[in-house]
């Protein structure tokens, strides 16, 4: 995994996320399913990103000013103060301490996976209905899936509370919470260092009880007498480490909305919900856009000689040189004659200078590719650098 760009990643999906956050409330978006279909599709743009950043996919535009990007290589030479070497045990430290906690919390997912499909095999059928089962090892009504789970005592439960627990955990099921929660772990332990990523998965939460809760105040069921429920299930919580199930740090919220008895709002249209992912290609390609600034003037070492048609050196990079994620810069020395045709290319320096990366003759290329003009019309030379950087580093 390349950390440079998970880096990257996590910073323009903080702000990504900070500037929805802000639209939201500016519109006043009220319906909790237009807010989860939101925030579904920023988690899908959050595990997307990286890999776009990594194959450059999305598109680079050229600017006067190149906005600040985090790097693993500085653009300049080295030993300046923008410089750091991926190289340096500094760096090696934080890479092994991300994966340290990455694989941390990918083995506590699976672990509770592979735990809860144990408790849900081991479960007993409720014979009213398919799909919900009862386990001792549950205290609060789950779902594993598509399966709801109840405790061993629900079979003694009154009719109308067993409906209203049911309305609730039949509407997970519906609108599949328990995988947008599994793939919310899975970005939270790619981006464990980042808080964006625990921001969303909280807040995915919440909105998938909220819309749950509305289904079983559209189901007819009494508010106040189902908030009394959520307080007593609130007392003996699951282990949420998987499961979707009641959260104590949500319950307060819950009973306070059901308490107030907004009007459960109306699911979104299948129509609604593809419309809003077509959206979101080119919003995320938006955010994995990279600028590159506009070519900076040459220094001309001796006068008289003039280059008026620079061209990219993004276009001569080293396939070799971008594989490994290395970025370069090369000094070079041209001559031209009274005409100001090209007579010789030589490279003064190059950094990187082992020549598998590729930059010297790269770097030559773009000197034999560009135009010059000599006004003064005498044989003269002309020194200059040629960088190679990685937009997206």
């Amino acid at each position: 995994m390349n950390f440079p760009i998970l880096v990257n990643a996590s910073v323009r999906m903080l702000l990504f996320c900070a500037v929805v956050w802000l639209i939201i409330r500016v519109v006043r978006l009220r319906n909790p399913h237009g807010e989860l279909l939101v925030w579904r599709l920023a988690l899908i743009a959050s595990l997307a990103l990286p890999a776009l950043l990594f194959f450059r996919v999305a598109p680079s535009f050229v600017t006067p000013l190149q906005l600040p990007v985090l790097t693993a290589n500085g653009a300049g030479p080295p030993n300046t103060p923008s410089s750091v070497s991926l190289h340096g045990l500094p760096w090696r430290l934080f890479v092994a301490i991300y994966t340290s906690g990455a694989l941390l919390l990918l083995a506590r997912l699976a672990m509770g996976l592979i735990g809860l499909w144990r408790i849900t095999r081991a479960a007993a059928p409720l014979p009213i209905m398919d799909g919900v089962r009862t386990s001792r090892h549950v205290q609060s009504p789950a779902t594993f899936g598509g399966t709801v789970l109840l405790p061993v005592e629900s079979c003694a439960w009154p009719a109308g509370k067993l409906e209203a627990i049911l309305a609730h955990e039949l509407a997970h099921v519906r609108s599949r919470d328990c995988y947008w929660s599994w793939i919310a772990q899975l970005n939270c332990a790619l981006f464990w260092f980042s808080p964006h990523a625990w921001w969303l998965r909280r807040r995915l939460e919440l909105l998938a009880e909220t819309t749950s809760d509305d289904a079983v105040v559209a189901a007819r069921h009494d508010p106040v007498t189902y908030a009394e429920l959520l307080l007593d299930f609130a007392r003996r919580p699951n282990n949420r480490s998987v499961a979707m199930s009641v959260a104590e740090s949500n319950v307060s919220k819950r009973i306070e909305r059901l308490l107030a008895r907004i009007p459960p709002a109306k699911a979104l249209p299948r129509a609604t919900r593809w419309v809003a992912l077509a959206f979101l290609a080119p919003v995320v390609m938006l955010v994995a856009s990279t600028t590159r600034a506009a070519p900076e003037p040459v220094s001309i070492y001796h006068s008289g000689v003039v280059l008026y048609d620079a061209v990219n050196p993004d276009d001569f990079y080293p396939a070799v040189a971008i594989q490994e994620n290395v970025e370069g810069w090369v000094v070079v020395k041209v001559d031209v004659d009274a005409l100001g045709q090209l007579v010789d290319v030589r490279v003064v320096k190059a950094e990187p200078a082992d020549p598998r990366f590729g930059f010297g003759d790269a770097a030559m290329e773009v000197a034999r590719k560009t135009k010059y003009s000599n006004p003064s019309q005498q044989p003269s030379s002309i020194t200059f650098a040629v960088k190679f950087a990685l937009a997206d580093k």
